[in-house]
């Protein structure tokens, strides 16, 4: 792990007033992640408010302090920044601007792209989520883990392992998982928010998204895309989309998904899925994004048609 955790737990203790923040678009072990750690400042008796550039999607928002979320807030009245999740500060997106005016800024993360930004940064690429990350902080602040917080630290780990499914599944991953549902976490009350909780025309945009299914590379790669028509057709914003990558993923032979989806503001937001041999992080950086070896992102100019054929040669670039 990179950076300094005592001075860290320093900030968090002497400091009252803190802004916390996460990427666009959050899934769950950043939302888990943010709110874990905003629910325990202020149990310590501290000022922390979660200002989002995007709203919690849907399926978390059951995980307490979720409604406590904001989308507007002036940074300047707070004394610490806390950016968790998020490769770089810019993927902080609109919100950027409030969390540069605060005096200090922290960066906890797991990306092995982020270039340990900020003020203070604890960064471990290895960890299986960011929600380990705010884990050991809780442990060293020596704070007593309440429902509240266990719960949205183990979505944080739920979330990020794929059910624990993916390689990145650590000893450490089952072991917070496993403390958290002894502290009070419901595996399966929790499973059917996350997973099982969803709108009829979430399921009907699933059927045109998987309508755009393509095979390239022999095989090996497979992509899927979703244009503004396809989110507004079914009336469903873009956290709908959250798992449709798996669908492609898992298809036999397949080494590589990769999911397209056209953004409001113009380009091709492209999220990237490996099986294990490919360093997607790598391909993203190309394109000017980042993220695990595993699992990656990145917005490219251009036309679906354009950028879905530049992806697809540059992922056919580094197949083994």
């Amino acid at each position: 792990m990179r950076g300094d955790m005592d001075a860290v737990c320093r900030v968090l203790t002497e400091k009252d007033r803190f802004l916390i923040a996460c990427h666009e678009n959050p899934e769950g072990d950043a939302i888990g992640s943010e709110l874990a750690l905003a629910l325990a400042l202020r149990k310590m008796g501290k000022t922390a408010t979660v200002l989002n550039a995007d709203p919690v999607p849907g399926n978390l928002r059951f995980l307490p302090g979720a409604e406590t979320v904001v989308s507007t807030e002036d940074g300047a009245g707070y004394d610490v920044a806390v950016v968790v999740d998020c490769g770089s500060p810019e993927r902080t997106g609109r919100v950027g601007a409030e969390l540069r005016k605060c005096p200090l800024m922290i960066n906890i993360d797991h990306h092995r792209t982020n270039g340990d930004r900020g003020d203070l940064a604890l960064v471990d690429p290895d960890a299986a989520a960011t929600g380990l990350l705010i884990h050991r902080v809780l442990t060293a602040l020596r704070y007593d883990i309440d429902p509240d917080v266990a719960v949205n630290l183990y979505v944080a780990v739920l979330t990020d392992t794929g059910s624990f499914h993916y390689s990145s599944a650590s000893p450490e991953a089952f072991e917070v998982a496993g403390d958290m549902i002894r502290r009070g976490v419901d595996p399966w009350g929790v499973a059917e928010q996350v997973y099982e909780t969803q709108s009829a025309g979430r399921l009907r945009l699933l059927g045109r998204v998987l309508g755009s299914l393509e095979i390239a590379s022999g095989g090996r790669v497979a992509s899927i895309a979703t244009t503004r028509t396809d989110l507004s057709e079914f009336a469903e914003g873009k956290d709908a989309l959250e798992g449709f990558i798996n669908y492609p993923r898992s298809i036999v032979g397949v080494e590589v998904a990769v999911s397209f989806r056209e953004e409001e503001r113009g380009g091709i937001r492209v999220s990237f899925r490996s099986k294990g041999r490919v360093d997607v992080s790598a391909v993203a950086a190309r394109f000017g994004g980042g993220g695990h070896r595993n699992a990656a992102g990145c917005t490219v100019p251009g036309t679906l048609a354009e950028v879905r054929r530049k992806v697809t040669e540059a992922l056919e670039a580094v197949l083994p």
